[in-house]
């Protein structure tokens, strides 16, 4: 019976422990605009990426992650099985080069690559998207209202293949942000 309990609290404790841990990482969209300019509405929007201690090991053990930023621009008002005006889906990597204790921080959409000295700035280098070229003005309808979403996580799919069933597995691993929204008028 006393086997019984030890066993119980340990598994309440691992469980919190395992909960804190989760919290403590997370995505959040803290900015998303658009304005038009000279007949392209930009994007710029902020992403804090807080990683869990397991996905910063992972990526300091040489572990490349991939980051996907999903961006769709409706209509305001339509069905969800309307069709979006935009639906992209842009990608960032982030690696650790132990060599030269340096981040490298690179666009996939351009093959832009940056070097970073601390994880802090390669962190906000990666979440920094800024003047981002979403849709001709001449796309929108006058007078229309519409709705930009973005949301961003982590590709587990472009993980290596002997971590993924891990990272389906485990909460640390399965990070992304909520929905953020901005209104377009035109």
């Amino acid at each position: 019976m006393r086997l019984h309990r030890l066993a119980l609290t340990l598994l309440v404790v691992i469980a919190m422990l395992m909960t804190g841990v989760a919290a403590s990482a997370e995505f959040r969209v803290e900015q998303l605009s658009a304005r038009p300019v000279e007949g392209t509405y930009l994007m710029d929007a902020n992403i804090d990426y807080q990683f869990s201690d397991t996905v910063i090991e992972a990526l300091h053990n040489g572990v490349p992650l991939t980051l996907e930023v999903h961006v769709q621009l409706r209509e305001k008002g339509s069905w969800i099985w309307e069709n979006d005006l935009l639906d992209l889906r842009l990608r960032y990597r982030i690696r650790y080069l132990v060599l030269s204790s340096t981040y490298q921080v690179e666009d996939l959409q351009s093959d832009v690559q940056q070097t970073f000295f601390t994880q802090r700035s390669a962190f906000e280098a990666l979440g920094e998207i800024k003047d981002f070229p979403l849709i001709a003005e001449d796309r929108l309808s006058p007078g229309e209202s519409y709705r930009l979403s973005l949301r961003a996580s982590l590709d587990i799919e472009a993980l290596p293949l002997p971590l993924r069933p891990t990272a389906y597995l485990t909460s640390s691993w399965k990070l992304s942000s909520k929905w953020r929204e901005w209104p377009l008028q035109r």
